[in-house]
């Protein structure tokens, strides 16, 4: 269901409230001389009252009209009312000063009183008619009759005499008004007028908010609802219209039940003000003394459904102060969470308040009953229902912009986040204008995220946005978002990363832009102790070159953007070659895959030559891959692939299977040589990975001590306990240990003084023109002299020519390995060349011990 039909707007629950306080004003001011003078003596007609209080219920009429003492008043509105259990009696003289016989009614106006016998007697004292009302007897009225009035005829000079027993455990509060027969029907019309106006809005306002309850399903609707409802019910108990909804079993009953309908109304109003402040969503002292305040209210409504009703008003007037003061609590201590809506709430409560203390200043006889006041309280109801109402709408108008904002707007940044400029580009594309999708992302702030609070991040965020707004304030910039404060340029999608639109394709006006924009974001930010530089990357995508999908158009420029670096290159054009490399690229991830599970991967051996004896002392295996359609893959290539997207320790352990399969083969033909592997810092993550290469070893019955790990510098520093470990449940299973590549990476005497490694291999870079770079000799002499006073075995990898190998080899150098003995070969490849060079066998190398003694 739509809400934009069921929720009206602020201005259209104004003009109706306007609307009905105009017209109520109008017919007020219309009809006010038709309401007749309520009085307890009729022009021409003279009334004498008395009363007699019993205060036991126990006197019959016959004694009261021949024993009572009743004291003379010179208006009903003197009879001291008051709460309790004890019966009134009111004796009126009726005289008729003109000839013409008179109808008059005697008119009460309180449809709650338990029992209203009178009796009606002549001159002569006999009993001329006798009216039985009340709400605890059968009641002596029809429905035309509203509101409660007897009536009776008097001829001319004619005198009559009225005894009134009036019993109640309510509000025995009660008016004694004489009138003329037409003044009561006229003032009966007005009165229906005003209840059923007062019901007509009543409900037409419970249905339209149950209705949004049935949309929203949100509980604060359904409470107001049952509030508005059940203030139908008590003021139609009250004043006794209800008997126009209701059988008249359930009127009496809601009659006899006005207290407790009371507190039911001031519960359902709690409930009300707890759900629109949103106390219930915090966990405070508020929330509890909410909660138990309507436990309070719910327990005292059931209590005044059994104890006398007197007992019970007692509680409902001393209660109304503390239920009044604790709705101001909560406005006051949520007023800040719910500001937006809370001023109106606020207001609503003016007129129930301010109407609410008539009905116990009408009952307490402090004020003289009259029809405004009576009616004060219905009236302050219905300004009450119709702007607590607009009060929802409200709240509901605020939430639904929240929401809004909230889906369109980035909360750190407040910005228009991706949806805006997504229906931005959107628009643009229909229109068939060009245009520059830019990205800026602020460089390094997913490494510095983690250590702001959340206010940094926002302050730190909001400084670079306000920058990036500086330098984008051209007519060139599309606009996002207007306001009446600012025009958003920018919109933010995702943390660090933020686009916005220039309406051209001029290249060379892009760069400057951007080159402006950067220069502008680049300076510090201070947060707390810390100095922040701020700095950006930027890439671009255009339209139409590029794509006519927004989501392409975003794709290929965050694209861009992933391919800037902040020192060699700050901003980017997509690049559709470099895009399509890419693409390849992760086409081969499942290929590769596919090729681990089915075996589709090849192994090269480069052979390591001894340089004392020039045997084979044993290969380092190389991966190689022959793809279907690409040919052979760069193994840099599908390796960094593999550690991208998880596949390196899947590709690592099928290199040591292969590697041990093709070494057992190598064994059941006689030739016993080290197997050299790559691994890498994450292989050594692997869960159980020397256990799981003893195993492989033990399947294809392969002595471990001929496999050599190789380990780069970078695989030290990833995490040095794990891999001390690793090392040391090697060295068990006589597995050695390589650091390969030594000298390109983090260099560290520390980690090989600590680490029981076996080898040292010298990259490639220093061997390369090591005969004609004396610095480079310098280099590897003192490597070499080093490693051997640890105890270490040195390779050198590279080897081009015999000069460099003669070199190598009076420095030291153990073994060497390049294209001067032999490029990487196949496992055939490699079995012939063992064969060729079978008659030169490998001799265990001495090397010196950590201490730098020699071994045999």
């Amino acid at each position: 269901m739509k809400l934009q039909p069921v929720i009206p707007n602020r201005i259209l629950w104004i003009a109706a409230t306007l609307f009905i306080v105009f017209i109520g004003t109008l017919v007020g001011s219309r009809f006010a001389g038709l309401f007749p003078t309520v009085s307890s003596s009729p022009e021409n007609i003279e009334a004498n009252y008395g009363y007699f209080v019993d205060s036991t219920n126990s006197h019959i009429l016959s004694y009261v009209r021949d024993s009572a003492i009743f004291r003379s008043i010179s208006s009903p509105a003197e009879i001291p009312w008051e709460l309790g259990n004890k019966s009134y009696w009111v004796k009126v003289d009726v005289q008729n000063l003109e000839s013409d016989h008179r109808h008059l009614s005697l008119y009460f106006d309180t449809p709650m009183t338990d029992r209203l016998n009178i009796y009606q007697f002549d001159d002569e004292g006999r009993e001329v008619k006798r009216w039985r009302l009340g709400d605890s007897a059968e009641r002596g009225y029809k429905v035309g009759d509203m509101p409660p009035a007897v009536h009776f005829m008097i001829d001319g000079f004619e005198r009559s005499q009225l005894y009134l027993h009036v019993y109640s455990e309510g509000f025995p509060t009660m008016p004694i008004w004489l009138l003329d027969q037409h003044d009561y029907h006229t003032l009966t019309q007005l009165l229906h007028a005003i209840w059923g106006g007062f019901t007509a809005i009543m409900l037409a306002v419970a249905v339209y908010t149950f209705a949004v309850y049935v949309s929203l399903r949100e509980r604060v609707y359904i409470v107001y609802t049952g509030y508005v409802v059940t203030s139908v019910v008590l003021l139609g108990a009250v004043h006794g219209f209800g008997i126009y909804l209701f059988p008249t079993s359930v009127q009496i009953f809601f009659s006899n039940n006005t207290v407790g309908l009371t507190f039911g109304l001031f519960f359902l109003s709690l409930s009300f003000a707890h759900l629109y402040l949103l106390v219930h969503k915090i966990q405070s002292l508020l929330r509890q003394v909410v909660n138990y305040a309507l436990m309070v209210l719910l327990g005292l409504m059931i209590i005044s459904l059994v104890i006398p009703e007197h007992i019970s008003a007692t509680f409902l007037i001393a209660i109304q102060p503390v239920f009044y003061s604790l709705i101001g609590v909560l406005v006051w201590r949520r007023w800040t969470v719910a500001q937006k809506w809370s001023p109106l709430f606020t207001f609503s409560w003016v007129p129930l308040v301010v109407a609410g203390v008539f009905p116990p200043l009408l009952v307490t006889g402090t004020i003289e009953y009259t029809l405004a006041f009576r009616y004060a309280f219905m009236m302050g109801n219905v300004l009450t229902v119709m702007l607590m109402a607009l009060a929802l709408a409200e709240r509901f108008r605020q939430q639904r912009e929240d929401s809004v904002y909230q889906l369109t707007h980035d909360m750190l940044s407040s910005s228009p986040n991706v949806n805006v400029l997504t229906l931005v580009i959107d628009q643009l594309v229909e229109r068939n204008r060009e245009f520059t999708l830019c990205c800026f992302q602020i460089d390094r702030f997913n490494s510095l995220a983690p250590y702001m609070s959340v206010k940094q991040k926002q302050y730190f965020v909001s400084e670079v946005c306000e920058r990036l707004h500086v330098a984008l304030d051209s007519d060139a910039v599309k606009v996002l978002e207007g306001s009446y404060h600012r025009k958003h340029r920018i919109a933010c999608i995702k943390e660090g990363l933020f686009g916005f639109v220039v309406l051209s394709t001029n290249h060379e006006k892009i760069k400057l832009l951007l080159a402006s924009a950067l220069d502008e974001v680049d300076h510090y930010v201070e947060l707390s102790d810390l100095s922040i530089r701020t700095q950006g990357t930027a890439g671009t995508s255009e339209f139409p070159k590029d794509g006519s999908a927004t989501d392409i158009l975003l794709r290929k420029a965050m694209q861009a953007v992933a391919e800037t670096s902040p020192i060699e290159k700050r901003f980017n054009a997509y690049d559709s070659l470099n895009s399509f490399n890419r693409t390849m690229n992760m086409s081969l991830v499942s290929d590769l895959k596919r090729a681990i599970e089915n075996n589709e991967l090849d192994l090269y051996h480069q052979p390591q030559i001894d340089l004392r004896t020039g045997s084979i002392h044993g290969s380092e295996v190389l991966l190689r891959w022959e793809h279907p359609k690409f040919g052979q893959v760069s193994p840099e290539l599908f390796v960094k692939l593999a550690e991208e997207v998880g596949l390196i320790n899947d590709l690592t352990l099928w290199v040591i299977k292969r590697a041990f399969y093709q070494q057992s083969k190598l064994i059941e033909l006689g030739f016993s040589r080290r197997l050299s592997i790559n691994v890498s810092a994450s292989d050594i993550a692997i869960p159980n990975l020397v256990d799981k290469i003893a195993d492989i070893a033990e399947q294809y019955r392969v002595p471990t001590g001929t496999l050599s790990l190789e380990l780069t510098e970078s695989t030290m520093v990833s995490d040095y306990e794990r891999l001390h470990q690793v090392i040391d449940r090697l060295s068990q299973y006589d597995i050695e240990v390589s650091i390969d590549d030594y000298g390109t990476g983090y260099s560290s005497l520390t980690y090989l003084s600590q680490l029981p490694f076996t080898e040292l291999k010298i990259d490639r870079s220093f061997i390369n023109s090591l005969t004609n770079s004396p610095r480079k000799q310098n280099i590897v002499r003192a490597t070499t002299e080093m490693a051997k006073s640890l105890g270490l075995m040195v390779v050198a990898e590279g080897v081009e020519d015999l000069e460099t190998a003669s070199v190598l080899k009076r420095y030291g150098v153990d073994i060497a390995q390049g294209y001067y003995y032999s490029r990487p070969l196949s496992f055939s490849q490699y079995l012939l060349y063992l064969k060729r060079t079978s008659n030169q066998i490998p001799v265990a190398l001495n090397r010196p011990n950590r201490f730098g003694t020699q071994s045999g």
